[in-house]
């Protein structure tokens, strides 16, 4: 890789002013010497053994004098080697090169006389070193420019700072240096850094607009021919046509290749006189008075007989000649006498040379090539068969005498040529290309027809064999202004404008349905294929701040809702896999994102540039010239000229290219990596790496687009492949610190045996592949030119694609440090501090899917799966939802009693009308005895048992608002159940349906009730909890008329056989319990309609809380959230501070996995690591399951601390505890269904983040396994304290912390303070003995203990603390509870330290937290 410096002249801006005013003693042994006065020889000083000269510096502006080493090569030819220089009157300094590190100079005032010199004269001591033998000497070199002009310097400068200053630069500059002198300079670059950056991409996107053959996948053809910037052209034949007809280059049958199309002439007589028609594809494209001729070898006119010919050649505008110059390159070509034709061999292997595009033409799955284009390459080439058509490519003619009732056409003839159609790009299509500037009043041709719609017409078939979609549409001709001037419609792909600041409101949805291709998927779902990609950016680093929420019906996302993107030639892809049920202003909304400079293109540039395709790869199109053809354009002709130099010098230091990467054809894809260093022209070097960095074709260049941590693929499938180190090399060599550490002149640094310093060791190398692990691209979408077949895009940044492929272990850094270091503990965060100042929430939309936490995504849309849903009344709600303040919607709902009546067409109790409230009254009571049983509106029966001694059964239902309103769609609703229960095993289960009429049941939980001897009615409630309510949140509600809604509360008796659990999870196995003791009864009631979320609140795409707030209900209950619903349907996610987790810490509890125990590792009781695990701690509790432990959850996947854990025990009136498993299970009372499917209660070795991991009261202890070279792993040790249940052997430790399954090694930074001469720093099987630790074969396993202590007992310096401190702090006036911490001393100065001291500690204490600047002034 060659590293090329930027090469601007700046230091005109930094005059290098004599540096020195203090007087020198200079070495009496030192020879003066002086610049020479003849400028064509150079001086020859002298040999030195080693020594020093003395020189004055130049003394005025144009003077430069450089002394030369000069050495002689292997030919004896002399090399001048510079070393040193003074220049415009400046002092003497080095020059870099070999010899830089043994120069040395020093100047000013002399304080002492010597020969040729006196005290006071100001000169420079040069100290160079000794020659060798062979050398020739030193030189001194003397140049003098002379006293440049005004209008020198400003060209001069103008030449090194831009791509070539026009005239008029040169002298405004000349003007301003006259009038400011020097500054005129600086001021020149302060105007360039203001002027916005011309972005490439851009350029090239705005002469984008590409012939519709190539729409497929990147947008939708148009628009139509009586739309405004509908395009018609007068001539026959573009470049597509030609590659239709002659072939073009690609392999197989409907995947890259097409038939031949012949172009077809026919004599047409009309009344009497003979006219030409030529077709394409079997469509008129015009009807000529005259045939086509060609010039025979005696330069006679020949006419084109009747027949079909091949066009070899096509040029986009009409006839040969522009004014009264003629081309005499040929500009239409066809085949005389010989044709290309199709020929295929199908799977029955008869050759039929139909070319027809049977799909029975295949070989197994593979479809066998449709053509030979070499063949036909070779007859276009054949100059006897060739023949130039005299004037040029045919005018498109329609003869008054013709019969348009055939045609589609339309009359633009009476439209003003000024205004409502103009010609565009005359210098390039001679008058050809017309663009209409307005919106037709009617969209009828002449004839009475509507004009088809091109974007359902390019799409006919893009899948089959042969000619599919390519059977080309109805030509629509058109009449211009003008002598009887013609043209055909000339639709073409439309790209839109998809920027950062304005993304697609509808992320490209709608094109994806008006391009939806008809017919049959295998799902049997009609007109729901993929034909157009939704342009809907993916998320990322770079446009998320300006990401946005919308409520567009036709909203789409590129992110398929299930599975991966689809190679579209193999797969037909189902449009609903990218059309979110959340989208529309009813729902809670899709967020959408552009991408840097996806402008829409300008309609008046026509077609200047093309895209790519893999069934039409355009032949005539180089597109990396196109790239080159940009850049020229837009370097040569920008305002921002510093920009553009300084963006080329970046793209000199990164290794980017197309050669090594499989994106090689595209232009705009590869246009946005060089667009990458001009956005970051003036921003800092961190940013540009960045950008770099996030590049998917930098990731193929330098290989680690699939990097994975080592223990992916090992725990897997015991494959052993450590991060790719390629990026991570480049990086430090290449784009970095380079190979060896820097003084700041740029010298070496030099240890204490002169040797040069490395900047990093292979170990740094070693440790940094290890950042780049599990990054992938962005998925494939639409609106920009890409590798059609690619399901991945080579234009957006690159993504976090799988955490658990991710490297979570210590990383060191190049300064003796690590990774992280000055960033505070995760483990320091408070409880709840997802309501402290700085905490972070992303706007979802109306997905639940978070991007930076592994929720599962079956929970997305899921009604059963309870959420963490804020509170109106909450303080976040308020910060998240931003209130508009708007009114609820209106209905025509009636108000009710809320005391529900038997209603016959639903065979239940309903409750007619809104109210805060319904109650079923005395209509529930009895189960034997139950009046109008079963009272369920489905038919579910009750059992069959009526013995009064078994009298479980539900006495009454009421269904509540939370806050008092009336019951609302998408607000929180209370269910109150009064039941008789005779056993502690039965079970009371919540029901709830959004249609009364047509219910389909949601599971809300199950409760045990209390046991009660003997039965009598009790409320059923979740008891001894902090919230004992059954709550849910009522389903939408659309209609302004209000919507029926139903919950279902069975009683079911698990003696009464055959009621089940039989998931062993918990969960009812039936909505509809069939037991023979059981109980059913609904309830219905009717809802006032929802608000719209779009109505209701203004939402952020990211939100950071700016104060510290108060928790409400459920949110005082948690440790942390992870995804929040801020109302119904529409959902944030936490991102907290940020922070490090230390691997090592004391007082580990052990976490376990699996419903029976099955996985164990250590877990910081401070971190919210695991689920609530809650023992039984009450009589009526079976004691044969004391040890079972229940889940208790605040919110599906919730995570508590371990006193977390303790106070939601404590909430329940339970115990936390080292369970026996998890339960309780079938027969057996306990709340593991509350809020959690106990079916989540999973482990996996293999994927540590697919296990779910439960808190224990067992310890744990950390260890690391150091193997020979001193890298180490980290190894768990959970205390032993139960067996895998049902087994008597102790449950396996996660593999990635497991001794005998580690592979996860690391560098760390040892302590060599006290080690002995000649001994390893770390402990090591045979030079030490493991130094205290237990010999493991060829590996030494130490315990660990984390000390913690005070280094300062008064106040540091800021130095001090940088030097000494590593870990950071979060803010103490902000992140912890009042008067946690107090102030001692608080200063504003950027060297100044403030000290808060934690109370009931010392002033000085291990928690004693120091507020300072960093050298970042942060």
């Amino acid at each position: 890789m060659k590293r090329t410096p930027l090469s601007l002249a700046l230091l005109a801006l930094c005059s290098l002013f004599r540096s020195s005013t203090a007087s020198i003693s200079f070495s009496d042994n030192a020879t003066l010497v002086s610049c020479p006065t003849d400028l064509s020889t150079p001086s020859s000083v002298r040999s030195f053994s080693g020594g020093s000269l003395l020189v004055s510096p130049t003394s005025q502006e144009g003077d430069l004098c450089i002394l030369s080493r000069v050495n002689r090569n292997d030919t004896s030819k002399k090399v001048y080697i510079p070393i040193a220089r003074s220049y415009d009157g400046n002092d003497w300094h080095r020059v870099e090169g070999r010899y830089v590190s043994f120069v040395v100079t020093q100047c000013g005032a002399s304080a002492n006389n010597g020969v040729g010199f006196s005290a006071g004269d100001y000169l420079c001591e040069i100290t160079v070193p000794q020659l060798n033998p062979g050398n020739v000497g030193y030189f001194i070199t003397k140049w003098d420019a002379g006293s440049a002009s005004n209008r020198k310097k400003a060209a001069r400068f103008l030449e090194r700072a831009t791509w070539g200053p026009r005239w008029s630069e040169i002298t405004s500059l000349e003007n301003s240096i006259a009038t400011s002198g020097q500054k005129a300079l600086a001021l020149w670059v302060k105007n360039q850094q203001s002027i916005t950056p011309t972005s490439h991409r851009a350029f090239f996107r705005e002469r984008l607009n590409p012939r519709a053959v190539e729409s497929y996948l990147y947008g939708i053809p148009g628009p139509k021919a009586c739309e405004k910037n509908a395009r018609f052209r007068r001539f026959a034949f573009t470049y597509k046509d030609k590659e239709l007809s002659r072939g073009f280059s690609g392999g197989w049958a409907g995947s890259s290749g097409l038939p031949f199309t012949p172009m077809e002439l026919t004599t047409l007589p009309i009344n009497g006189v003979n006219y030409y028609s030529v077709k394409f594809g079997g469509e008129i494209r015009t009807v000529l008075s005259n045939p086509l001729t060609y010039k025979d070898s005696n330069n006679l006119n020949v006419s084109l007989s009747d027949g079909n010919y091949t066009i070899c050649h096509a040029v986009e505008f009409v006839g040969d000649k522009f004014g009264d110059s003629i081309y005499t390159d040929p500009r239409f070509q066809v085949l005389v006498g010989d044709l290309c034709t199709s020929s295929y061999t199908d799977a029955g292997g008869v050759k039929d040379g139909k070319g027809d595009g049977s799909t029975t033409a295949r070989v197994g799955s593979t479809l066998v090539r449709v053509y030979d284009k070499n063949a036909c390459d070779a007859k276009c080439a054949d100059t006897t068969k060739v023949k130039v058509i005299q004037g040029g490519n045919p005018e498109v003619m329609i003869p008054d005498a013709f019969d348009k009732t055939a045609l589609s056409w339309i009359d633009l003839s009476a439209l003003d040529t000024n205004s409502e159609i103009i010609s565009i790009n005359t210098e390039r299509t001679h008058d050809s290309s017309w663009l209409l500037q307005k919106d037709l009043s009617s969209c009828t041709d002449q004839n009475g027809y509507g004009f088809p719609n091109p974007a359902r017409l390019a799409y006919t078939d893009y899948y089959s064999f042969g000619h599919g979609k390519y059977n080309l549409d109805k030509p629509i001709f058109a009449k211009l202004p003008g002598n009887n001037k013609w043209a055909l419609h000339d639709f073409r792909t439309q790209f839109k404008g998809n920027t950062l600041e304005n993304p697609l409101e509808d992320g490209g949805g709608a094109a994806m349905k008006a391009a939806a291709r008809s017919g049959n998927n295998e799902d049997g779902n009609p007109n729901t294929d993929l034909v157009v990609r939704c342009s809907n950016a993916q998320r990322n680093v770079f446009n998320e701040d300006q990401c946005r929420i919308s409520y567009h019906p036709d909203a789409c996302q590129s992110v398929p809702l299930r599975g991966a993107v689809a190679d579209p030639a193999v797969v037909v892809e189902p449009l609903w896999k990218y059309l979110p049920s959340f989208a529309g202003p009813d729902n809670g909304g899709v967020v959408v994102c552009g991408s840097e400079n996806e402008v829409a293109p300008i309609p008046t540039e026509d077609d200047h540039f093309d895209v790519t395709n893999r069934k039409v790869h355009s032949g005539s199109t180089d597109y990396m010239g196109q790239k080159i053809t940009v850049w020229f354009e837009v370097v040569l002709a920008a305002q921002d000229q510093l920009c553009q130099r300084l963006a080329f010098g970046l793209s000199k230091i990164f290794a980017t290219s197309t050669m090594s990467n499989s994106d090689s054809i595209n232009s705009e894809t590869n246009i946005g990596v060089y667009d990458n260093f001009v956005a970051s022209c003036f921003s800092t070097y961190r940013d540009v790496m960045k950008k770099v960095s996030f590049n998917q074709e930098m990731s193929e260049q330098l290989t680690f687009a699939t990097n994975k941590a080592v223990a992916t693929d090992w725990h897997r499938s015991r494959k052993l492949a450590w991060p790719d180190e390629n990026y991570a090399r480049e990086n430090l060599q290449l784009h970095s610190i380079g190979l060896l550490k820097l003084n700041d002149d740029g010298t070496p640094v030099l240890d204490h045996f002169g040797k040069r310093v490395a900047n990093y060791e292979q170990k740094h190398i070693f440790s940094a592949a290890k950042i780049w692990t599990s990054f992938g691209p962005s998925v494939r979408r639409g609106n920009y030119e890409d590798l059609d077949w690619s399901g991945t895009s080579y234009l957006d940044p690159l993504v976090l694609k799988d955490v658990s492929e991710r490297d979570w272990f210590p990383k060191i850094s190049t300064d003796g440090g690590y990774i992280g270091d000055k960033y505070p503990l995760c483990a320091d965060l408070p409880e709840r501090h997802f309501l402290r100042k700085g905490a972070t929430f992303r706007l979802l939309g109306g997905s639940s899917i978070p991007l930076s936490h592994n929720d599962g995504l079956s929970w997305d849309g899921n009604p059963e799966v309870q959420r963490m849903s804020l509170h109106p009344g909450s303080q976040l709600y308020n910060k998240l939802c931003n209130p508009t303040n708007a009114s609820l919607p209106s209905s025509t709902l009636l108000s009710g009693s809320g005391l529900a009546q038997y209603n016959s067409s639903f065979t239940a109790p309903v409750c007619l009308g809104s109210s805060n409230i319904c109650d079923s009254g005395d209509l529930l009571l009895g189960r034997a005895s139950e009046v109008n049983a079963p009272n369920t509106i489905d038919g579910c029966s009750d059992g069959q048992d009526k013995n009064a001694t078994y009298n479980e059964s539900v006495s009454r239902i009421i269904i509540s608002s939370i806050n008092g309103d009336e019951l609302r769609g998408g607000n929180v609703a209370k269910i109150q159940a009064t039941v008789i229960s005779r056993s502690r095993k039965d079970r009371v289960d919540f029901y709830f349906a959004s249609d009364a009429s047509s219910p389909i049941w949601r599971f809300i939980t199950s409760v045990a009730p209390l046991e009660t001897i003997p039965p009598r009615e009790m409320e059923v409630t979740l008891p001894h909890t902090r919230f004992p309510d059954i709550t849910y949140t009522l389903p939408k509600c659309l209609t302004a008329s209000g919507c029926k809604q139903a919950v279902r509360r069975p009683t079911s008796d698990p003696n009464g056989l055959p009621t089940t659990r039989g998931d062993a999870y918990m969960k009812p196995d039936s909505k509809c319990s069939n037991g023979r003791y059981d109980d059913v009864d609904d309830i219905v009631f009717e809802v006032l309609p929802s608000p719209r979320p779009k109505d209701t609140c203004s939402f952020k795409t990211l939100v950071t809380l700016d104060t510290n707030l108060e928790c409400q209900g459920r949110e005082c209950a948690v440790s942390t959230v992870r995804v929040v619903e801020v109302m119904s349907g529409v959902f944030y996610e936490y991102l907290h501070l940020p922070c490090i987790h230390l691997p090592f810490y004391n007082d580990a509890a052990k976490i376990f996995a699996g419903p029976g125990y099955q996985l164990t590792m250590c877990a910081d009781k401070r971190l919210p690591s695991a689920r609530s695990t809650c023992c039984g701690s009450y009589s009526w509790r079976d004691p044969g399951i004391f040890d079972w432990a229940d889940v208790l959850l605040e919110y599906r996947g919730e995570r508590l601390t371990f006193a977390g854990n303790k106070a939601r025990c404590a909430d329940w009136r339970r115990a936390e505890c080292d369970p026996v498993r998890i339960g309780p299970f079938t027969l057996w009372s306990g709340h593991c269904t509350y809020r959690q499917s106990c079916i989540e209660v999973r482990n996996s070795d293999v994927v540590l983040t697919n296990s779910a991991w439960h808190w224990t009261t067992a310890s744990c202890r950390i260890q690391v396994k150091v193997n020979s070279e001193g890298l180490i792993a980290i190894l768990h040790n959970p205390q032993n304290t139960r067996t895998i249940y049902g087994s008597s052997a102790y449950p396996q430790v996660q593999g990635h912390v497991n001794e005998n399954t580690t592979v996860s090694y690391f560098h760390v930074q040892w302590d060599t303070s006290n080690v002995a001469v000649g001994k390893l720093e770390y402990p090591h099987v045979t030079d030490n003995g493991c130094d205290g630790g237990t010999l493991s074969g060829e590996f030494c396993i130490c315990n660990t203990t984390v000390h913690a202590h005070a280094v300062y007992d008064s106040i540091p310096t800021r130095d001090a603390i940088l030097s000494d401190l590593f870990i950071g702090a979060f803010d103490p006036t902000v992140m912890f509870e009042t008067n946690e911490y107090v102030a001692l001393i608080e200063t504003a100065t950027d060297d100044g330290v403030s000290v808060y001291k934690k109370s009931g500690f010392g002033d000085y204490s291990e928690h004693t937290i120091f507020r300072i600047k960093d050298k970042y002034s942060k």
